[in-house]
């Protein structure tokens, strides 16, 4: 059944796709034929338009609605079995190039499974809020959207290193083609393509630096065994000198930190969200960036832990400096997107000091911090297209004293960015109150300087937003059209996961403890050995 997890979306968004491809060509020879045609058939014809734009989402949210009843499946085994301190729920292993030693290897336990949960919970946001967008060769935009999702998922599952990385370099795919061709249209049309081309740019040369490290890793490994194995589980174990654990480790650490992302990588991410739909812009939030953070978690720690320990300062200090450098540029930005982009790195970079504390509390706060970030800033993306759709500026000057003019968004809107703060009862209060804790213990100053810059950080956007919606105005503002109940509902659904989190938090830290226990054991066990002189 994880086969059917990781490749449904796939075979939803492939079936979309030829689906809207048969019903465009069934369109066009009745539009050929027109002249033949009567009234009564003119009205048929409009209706299989119609039906043609819209059964693709239709048929992409009922793929993901399926991968999410599997999902929950598995969850109820996870908290059914009769060990819950075993990690995994269900366990793929196929040969797949013997020769290499390459296996199709998939593990699926709770950390995993919760991931896939919060994949498919804004995949379904997504489609659903596209309707709106009504996109140009829907079929492909589908395929696009649920194959970067099928890549996603896969990604959290992949054990061995060789078909990880080809999954890596599979979800930069979709994303380059939902920026060049839904994204923003200039009259300068190569525009469209800076935030796609850094992107791709970046993805792709930061890879080939993680493509070294893993062939060296099984080289090593190779020379010493006399068996190839691109598995983590094997590689793992492999003995290999600081020094060359440390370069190693560098190869995948650059290419995480370009999706997550931190100074000086963050250029393609500002660019990417304002060229991209929303649409865009919440895949891009909601499952890009997450993959990165999850496999630093997942891969670098455990592989290269002395390695980890070694740049722990070195990455502290960036992530403490991404985190004030773009709080500060949070004070004048007027973009809206810009501004939403922005304050995602430093709720990013965050989680990634944090990342580095070594303590288990704190791990299992960074996987509810992923899962409210995400929400957050999925429910802000569509809260500024809403207004930009409204008023056709992206320019926080023109929106002053909107609050009786867009009812409900105003309320909707500074409860997302009280939940960047953390206020009591929303699941960004308890991922932070963990996260802080858990890096206080390991390093109190590092602790203060992540508190004050999340504060500083918070302000900036409020002081940005607040005039949005309860500034003065000199003239009065001419009504728009109302927000539909579709997109309050969304917002409202998005407010709801993140209360059931806040007040019921324990089922999910539940699912990632195994997982989370087991990463903290193996760092722990590097800071004795340093402590000792054993590295």
């Amino acid at each position: 059944m994880l086969v059917w997890l990781v490749f449904l979306p796939l075979l939803g968004g492939l079936v979309g796709w030829l689906l809207d491809a048969y019903l465009q060509r069934s369109f066009a020879q009745i539009k050929q034929n027109k002249r033949n045609l009567d009234n009564s058939s003119d009205l048929i014809c409009k209706l299989r338009d119609e039906f043609r734009l819209f059964s693709a989402n239709w048929i992409a949210l009922a793929f993901v609605l399926g991968s999410l009843v599997i999902t929950g499946i598995f969850m109820l085994k996870a908290f059914n079995g009769e060990n819950p301190e075993l990690s995994r729920i269900e366990v793929v292993d196929l040969d797949w190039m013997p020769l290499l030693g390459i296996r199709f290897h998939l593990v699926l336990d709770g950390l995993a499974v919760l991931m896939i949960f919060l994949t498919l919970i804004i995949t379904a946001i997504a489609i659903i809020y596209s309707r709106r967008e009504r996109p140009n060769s829907s079929g492909l935009f589908y395929f696009c959207l649920l194959f970067m999702s099928s890549a996603v998922i896969m990604s959290f599952v992949t054990v061995d290193l060789f078909l990880f990385l080809l999954i890596w370099e599979a979800v930069s795919i979709p994303v380059y083609f939902l920026i060049v061709l839904w994204g923003r249209r200039d009259s300068n049309a190569q525009l469209r393509f800076n935030g796609a081309s850094k992107f791709l740019i970046y993805t792709q040369v930061s890879s080939l630096l993680m493509l070294i490290s893993i062939v060296s890793l099984a080289l090593i490994n190779w020379k010493l065994t006399n068996k190839w194995s691109f598995d983590s589980a094997t590689l793992i174990n492999t003995p290999i000198s600081s020094y060359v654990e440390f370069l190693l480790m560098l190869g995948f650490l650059v290419a995480f930190l370009v999706r997550i992302p931190l100074l000086p990588f963050h250029g393609w991410f500002i660019q990417a969200h304002i060229e991209s739909s929303t649409t865009g812009s919440i895949m891009i939030s909601g499952l890009l960036v997450n993959t990165a953070t999850y496999s630093l978690l997942r891969l670098v720690i455990p592989l290269f832990p002395n390695a980890s320990l070694t740049i722990m300062p070195i990455m502290v200090g960036l992530a403490i400096i991404t985190l004030f450098y773009v709080a500060i540029l949070c004070f004048n930005q007027n973009d809206i997107k810009r501004l939403i982009a922005y304050a995602h790195i430093g709720l990013m970079s965050v989680m990634t000091a944090v990342l580095y504390s070594g303590s288990l509390l704190a791990y299992q706060g960074i996987v509810i911090e992923i899962i409210a970030i995400s929400l957050v800033i999925v429910g802000l993306f569509i809260i500024s297209n809403l207004l930009i759709e409204r008023y056709l500026t992206r320019n926080i000057n023109h929106f002053i004293g909107l609050k009786s003019h867009v009812k409900y968004l105003s309320t909707l809107t500074l409860f997302f960015i009280l939940a960047i703060l953390g206020v009591p009862g929303t699941a960004n209060f308890v991922g932070n109150f963990m996260m802080f804790l858990g890096s206080y213990e390991s390093s109190a100053y590092f602790g203060v300087l992540l508190i004050i810059g999340l504060c500083l950080l918070s302000i900036s956007i409020i002081i940005r937003i607040q005039p949005m919606f309860y500034g003065l105005v000199d003239k009065p503002i001419i009504d728009k059209k109302h927000i539909s109940v579709k997109d309050l509902s969304l917002l409202i659904f998005i407010l709801i996961i993140l209360f059931f989190i806040g007040l019921y938090p324990q089922w999910s830290l539940d699912l990632c403890y195994p997982a989370m226990n087991k990463i903290q054991q193996i760092i722990g066990s590097a800071q004795t050995n340093l402590i000792k002189g054993d590295v």
